[in-house]
């Protein structure tokens, strides 16, 4: 058995700390009112280093967007009586800049007039998946765009 040995007596601690007080995780918002998909969309989120926060309703994902800046969001275009393109609107007059994702069982033209719609509103749409979504390939696209905003914050440095 390997002991474990710690690093408190020689400022481990408090450098661990500090670097995770410099690189907080990006945060992410969950918007789908489906319970099952916006938990699995968040814990594929977590495990690659996101910090998720998931929205049921319409409401809910109106509320936390304009509490909080998110560094990615994820969409479902069907959210009870509301529709994605309502959110796609609200996001755009708070002047969302994060890329959003769009993961949506709705039909091809819906979701065809909806991610035009979008880019008409010169909201970042940078990825549109089908449900069942294929959380591999969820889960690299949240990497790239991870390693994207890190590439980012490097260049501005």
């Amino acid at each position: 058995m390997l002991k474990q040995t710690s690093l408190a007596g020689f400022g481990g601690d408090r450098f661990a700390a500090s670097a995770a007080a410099e690189t907080p995780l990006p945060r992410l918002l969950v918007i789908d009112d489906d319970n099952l998909h916006r938990m699995i969309v968040c814990r594929t989120a977590a495990k690659a280093g996101y910090a998720p926060a998931g929205a049921a309703t319409f409401d809910e994902a109106v509320r936390l967007a304009q509490e909080a800046a998110f560094d990615c969001i994820t969409l479902d275009l069907s959210l009870g009586p509301h529709a994605g393109v309502e959110m796609l609107g609200h996001l755009r007059v708070i002047g969302c800049m994060a890329p959003i994702i769009v993961i949506s069982g709705s039909a091809g033209v819906t979701c065809d007039e909806t991610l035009q719609m979008a880019k008409a509103l010169d909201l970042n749409i940078c990825k549109s998946m089908a449900k069942p979504v294929d959380l591999a390939e969820l889960r690299c696209c949240f990497e790239k765009l991870k390693s994207d905003r890190a590439t980012a914050a490097v260049a501005a440095a």
